[in-house]
């Protein structure tokens, strides 16, 4: 062989070498990106679509928001947006957290209190779509009340929800007792206005639950405060 053909030998492996590196960079860096959306869906805060909302539908549950995107819990000069999902552990954490700062809030008055139930994990269950059954269930004028009971049965990711029995259960714990709420328990008259409450969130740019907002700001209730944080935003507010 001789050095002239040694010498593009040479290169042509030196080429092929750079190019299996690049390859090698390239898909470590797309299965990382993988890794990673899977952690976030996986942990109940990533809706995977972006939908945009049509009209909204014609029936709807008790108490419902002027907008219809969601459930008014109080009335008052300073709105507060709460999104979450029942299959969303960090939801559960936020809404414990929360409910004495919303209360002392809420006993001040002059603050709107607007919970959106959105269905982003419809399908981290099984069978899918637990998400939306939870939340089209939330009728009878006790809202907070049954989302309390439901976050404090919340069951696993990935595994089955509460049945339609557990679910009717959880709304007698919360006080209901109409029996209208177990015929909309089995019925689910309200998925169409579940859907219609993801896709207005995502249209507003919500992609994360829990999200909280204060006169339409987002603010950070993942710290060690989270109550303290919903306040200071308030009282902001209010200025």
């Amino acid at each position: 062989m001789t050095s002239t053909q040694t010498t593009d030998a040479t290169v042509r492996e030196m080429v092929h070498r750079r190019h299996r590196r690049r390859r090698t960079v390239v898909v470590s860096l797309v299965a990382a990106l993988v890794v990673v959306a899977a952690a976030l869906v996986g942990a109940g805060l990533v809706r995977a679509n972006n939908t945009a909302p049509g009209k909204a539908p014609s029936r709807v549950p008790a108490g419902i928001a002027a907008d219809k995107s969601g459930v008014a819990a109080s009335t008052g000069a300073v709105r507060v947006d709460v999104y979450l999902d029942y299959l969303c552990p960090e939801c559960r954490r936020t809404e414990r957290a929360l409910t004495t700062a919303l209360d002392d809030l809420r006993s001040h008055g002059g603050v709107s209190v607007v919970y959106h139930p959105v269905a982003f994990l419809d399908g981290r269950s099984e069978p899918a779509g637990y998400s939306t059954q939870a939340a089209s269930a939330a009728d009878a004028g006790r809202f907070e009340q049954y989302s309390t009971v439901l976050f404090s049965k919340q069951p696993a990711e990935q595994g089955p929800g509460l049945s339609e029995a557990q679910l009717i259960a959880a709304g007698r714990d919360a006080g209901i007792t109409a029996a209208s709420f177990a015929r909309c328990v089995e019925d689910a008259p309200y998925r169409p206005w579940v859907r219609y409450v993801s896709d207005i969130a995502a249209s507003r740019k919500v992609a994360l639950t829990p999200t909280v907002m204060v006169a339409g700001r987002r603010v950070d209730v993942t710290g060690s405060d989270p109550g303290g944080a919903l306040t200071r935003a308030v009282t902001e507010a209010r200025r």
